[in-house]
């Protein structure tokens, strides 16, 4: 019974879970206390928008199934992981940045944001233009999208969005100890030694709030085999800033042969 209400959608699981709570409270308090349920319990539960799973690498090229529809939900998506698209609007957005809103982080100065461009979804060519996102404190207290180079985002830019909820995931500090040239290298149980790991990461200007460090590189991962180590490289070549921080993510490697 258990494993046929895991497989349900979320707002079937969630109608279920109700009307098993609904009796109980008929049975002990009365049908007062029922109404009171179902007013209070609606809205923290529909809040939350869910959808597929990240990819690996950087997040580029990434499918990431999302739906606003509750009932269309996949039920196949971890229960650590939020995943929505974000769609750049002149009301949204401030010249090189769009302001993301979801009840998933909004006002979490610690949560770990992946993004990737999106314009498969709508958002028309490829996007031109390395991105990153930065949390703004004390204000807004919301997360955004940035261009590194400060250009304008294009309205209708849409982005895919990863908020992973598990353990596996932190930021990444670029410093004079773990970096070296291009590469700085991640010093985490979740990475060292597993050279099969899926590791995500997106460029996080401020983490926390507060001035940050901008690095306007096309970046990607890749395992030093010598160190035993992921690194974060600029693409390009150049070297990583001072004070550059990631947000990354790991899952285990999805080849069942590894």
């Amino acid at each position: 019974m258990i494993e046929r209400l895991r497989r349900l959608p979320p707002f079937l699981r969630y109608s279920a879970y109700a009307a098993g709570t609904l009796l109980v409270f008929v049975a002990a308090v009365g049908v007062g206390a029922m109404a009171a349920v179902v007013v209070e319990g609606l809205p923290d539960q529909f809040a939350t928008r869910s959808g597929g799973s990240a990819g690996s690498g950087t997040l580029e090229g990434t499918a990431i199934e999302m739906t606003d529809d509750a009932e269309n939900a996949n039920p196949d998506q971890p229960a650590d992981e939020t995943s929505f698209v974000h769609r750049a609007t002149d009301e949204n957005s401030r010249g090189d940045y769009t302001y993301i809103s979801d009840p998933s982080i909004d006002g979490d100065a610690n949560a770990v944001v992946l993004v990737v461009p999106s314009p498969d979804r709508g958002g028309g060519a490829s996007y031109d233009h390395n991105i990153g996102v930065w949390y703004e404190f004390p204000d807004k207290k919301k997360w955004a999208i940035f261009n590194q180079d400060r250009a304008a985002v294009p309205a209708g830019s849409t982005f895919e969005i990863v908020v992973p909820r598990g353990p596996d995931s932190f930021v990444h500090h670029a410093g004079r100890l773990n970096t070296a040239g291009n590469r700085t290298y991640l010093d985490d149980p979740l990475t060292n030694g597993h050279p099969d790991a899926v590791v995500s990461v997106t460029q996080n200007w401020n983490p926390g709030g507060g001035r940050g460090v901008y690095n306007n590189h096309p970046v990607g991962v890749l395992y030093d085999e010598d160190k035993d180590k992921w690194a974060v490289y600029n693409r390009d070549g150049a070297p990583v800033p001072d004070g550059a921080a990631f947000n990354v993510a790991v899952t285990e490697s999805a080849d069942p042969a590894r």
